[in-house]
């Protein structure tokens, strides 16, 4: 028993190597990314937001036994601005959640950049950064056509 427990710890260990290489990849493309969204902005192409999902949502304050107030991060493109979050008092993001379709929300004011993120923010933020880049290539795809 103690070896089979010792290979599966082991096995454990270089899984989390693994996904922890591969998220300091990712995370360490997001910044450059950001870079070209800016010079995409810088060349006329701004005023567009995607929003993607909620991403993480803790206590507003120090701890969730003081209250029921929550922030919510929404993952999001802003232009000018590029890959980072929204945030959101709760009753804020149920009001914006339950909106009637099509009516536009200004993210600018909410966005916070990637780096400016708490890292676990920018962790879940690299997993739906590609969908929220396809969707804001097609807005400007169906720009140019």
């Amino acid at each position: 028993m103690h070896d089979f427990l010792s290979e599966r710890a082991g096995q454990l260990q270089r899984l989390a190597t693994t996904i922890r290489t591969g998220l300091d990849q990712a995370e360490s493309a997001i910044p450059s990314i950001n870079q070209q969204l800016a010079e995409l902005a810088r060349l006329g192409m701004s005023d567009f937001q995607i929003e993607g999902p909620t991403i993480y949502c803790r206590p507003m304050g120090f701890s969730s036994m003081h209250g029921d107030e929550w922030v919510i991060y929404q993952a999001a493109i802003v232009m000018p601005g590029g890959i980072g979050a929204s945030i959101w008092d709760a009753t804020e993001y149920a009001e914006h959640s339950n909106r009637p379709y099509g009516d536009p929300v200004d993210l600018a004011p909410r966005f916070v950049t990637y780096l400016a993120c708490p890292p676990l923010v920018r962790a879940m933020l690299v997993a739906h950064a590609s969908a929220m880049l396809d969707r804001l290539m097609n807005v400007f795809r169906l720009l140019g056509s």
